[in-house]
């Protein structure tokens, strides 16, 4: 990420976290760091402006970090009437309008062009058909949507103020088609020339108009709103940006897996975090970073367990599903005889979902001591990714959920119920419902997997905010169908109060936010003796009716 200005920098920078300055041979110094959300490493480095500085200090950053990819993100003049202040152009074509022949007969053009690639613009387009502002605060929402265009930038070291000069003349002369205009696209996107490999789009958002007026503008704060709307889509464009060169050079790494028992202790990244893709049996999967335990390395003894959201891409380059990742290593020694297999157990889970109609088996494989399951994971086309889980629609603690968001909470959980009912006929249970668990899709929410219905149960599963009470230690009930009743009514706890169950706490909710049927209904579920709580099939049917008492509010779309 290559900026000119201080507002620039400062206007990505925000997004980033575990920041570490990096001092380049030649003195350079870059901030280092992550984007919350994407699997990506990101390089931010502040150029200083004119073409010329700017190649000179993109070259030897992206030789120095072996980038991938290169945006310039920053600001740029309006040279067509349409665009309003804060809109977004992304370089369609980068002219550098310096480059012609001056003779008797006049000015005569000797264009200097850069596109970007075919596949980055239709990452553009994609970003502006879907979500584009997915990365822009809501502590500063515009008043209106900015514009987003992929147009022509003309870029050359005049800094224009007056739009009946020489310079603008000649653009429009001979670059006609050229949206807006800087000083510093067309030194960088030269510099990216020399690396064949290299990505790179050039975003600029509007700040003045090329006019005298730019100076009252600019005190006015449009730097700084051009800035953000710039490096807001920025970073949308890279989240579905797929590393060309990862399956290449990575070095060969341990497969990976699902943790259902837990978050476990943060140890920093792990082998998984920072992986881009990962190869099994000719399928490429690209992996995503996600709230809570989406994104998750485990060990258990000689046991790996890893999981992740990811993404399917065809021999062809282009995404074909999302998936549910899981994959499990063992140590080398084989289990004894009646002893546990983490594999196996793998294998049965995936055989329970073909059964039980839970989340469809999109690849199922064995090797050695690897096992591999990829569970289907819906899409959301409106957003151009996958779903999100009931995490994202659960509130801040300590505010319970608005009225719609509850309706739908209820209505995916009575869904859900039906095939944790199922699961039960078969003497399984699934005892690790967790937000992150419930995919929250359309028109039915599903399950992203049966947690562990396949594993036998032991004490101390699935510790956390969820857990019921004969899954902790010294409980003298076994978990069971029980359980997994028990953790729905958390997870309702959840959406009504905004807090996590505390079996010494009342259940005490307003009247206004919920029928006293579903008030009712959670409490019986969180009762502490298992016996106690309703059965999957009461707790389904009295999901539907506290649904239908929920619905003289519209539902939201999901």
């Amino acid at each position: 990420m290559l900026t000119a200005l201080q507002e620039e920098y400062e206007a990505v920078r925000l997004h980033m976290e575990g920041v570490r300055e990096v001092e380049l041979p030649q003195g350079t110094l870059a901030d280092v760091g992550r984007i919350p959300g994407l699997g990506w490493e990101v390089a931010l480095v502040e150029t200083g402006p004119t073409n010329t500085r700017a190649a000179l200090i993109t070259q030897p950053t992206v030789e120095f970090f072996d980038a991938e990819a290169v945006f310039f993100v920053g600001v740029a003049g309006a040279l067509k009437d349409d665009l309003r202040l804060g809109d977004v152009v992304v370089a369609r074509k980068v002219y550098g309008y310096h480059g012609g022949r001056e003779s008797a007969e006049g000015f005569q053009a000797r264009p200097d062009v850069w596109e970007p690639t075919y596949s980055m613009s239709q990452l553009v387009l994609s970003a502006r058909r879907n979500e584009p502002w997915a990365f822009l605060s809501p502590q500063s929402p515009p008043a209106t949507p900015p514009g987003i265009r992929f147009e022509p930038i003309a870029s050359g070291d005049v800094l224009v103020g007056f739009r009946d000069s020489e310079t603008v003349r000649r653009i429009r002369s001979h670059y006609n088609d050229a949206a807006a205009i800087d000083m510093e696209s067309h030194g960088v996107t030269e510099a990216v020339k020399m690396h064949r490999t290299v990505q790179a789009l050039s975003i600029r958002g509007i700040s003045d108009f090329t006019d005298p007026g730019k100076a009252s503008l600019d005190a006015a704060g449009s730097k700084e709103t051009a800035s953000r709307h710039a490096a807001a889509f920025a970073l949308r464009v890279l989240r579905d940006l797929r590393p060309a060169r990862a399956a290449a050079t990575e070095r060969p790494r341990p497969p990976a897996v699902i943790v259902v028992s837990g978050p476990g202790t943060d140890a920093g990244p792990t082998t998984w975090e920072s992986r881009r893709t990962l190869e099994v049996e000719g399928r490429t999967y690209l992996l995503y970073t996600g709230p809570g335990d989406l994104l998750q390395e485990s060990r258990d003894g000689d046991v790996l367990r890893r999981q992740a959201v990811a993404c399917a891409v065809s021999e062809r380059g282009s995404r074909d599903a999302y998936v549910w990742l899981r994959q499990v290593e063992r140590g080398q020694s084989p289990p004894g005889p009646g002893r546990f297999d983490p594999l196996a157990a793998l294998e049965e889970e995936a055989s329970l979902c073909r059964a039980c109609h839970g989340p469809g088996v999109v690849q199922l494989t064995r090797h050695g001591n690897t096992a591999t399951l990829a569970l289907a994971w819906p899409a959301d086309p409106r957003l151009g990714g996958p779903v999100k889980t009931l995490h994202e629609l659960l509130p801040e603690q300590p505010e319970p959920m608005d009225q719609l968001r509850l309706w739908s909470t209820v209505q995916g959980l009575a869904e859900v119920a039906g095939v944790l009912e199922r699961l039960s006929d078969r003497g399984r249970s699934h005892r690790a419902l967790r937000p992150t668990a419930l995919v929250m899709s359309r028109p039915r929410t599903v399950l992203r997997d049966f947690g562990l219905a396949a594993v036998p149960p032991r004490p101390g599963e699935n510790a956390g905010p969820y857990q019921a009470p004969e899954q902790r230690y010294g409980s003298g009930f076994r978990p069971g169908p029980a359980t997994d009743v028990y953790q729905v009514g958390a997870l309702l706890h959840r959406a009504l109060t905004g807090r996590a169950h505390d079996p010494g706490l009342p259940l005490r909710v307003d009247p206004a936010v919920a029928p006293d049927s579903l008030v009712h209904l959670v409490a019986g579920a969180l009762r502490q003796e298992p016996a106690a709580r309703p059965g999957m099939r009461a707790l389904r049917l009295a999901l539907r009716a506290a649904a239908r008492d929920l619905s003289s509010a519209p539902p939201p779309p999901r």
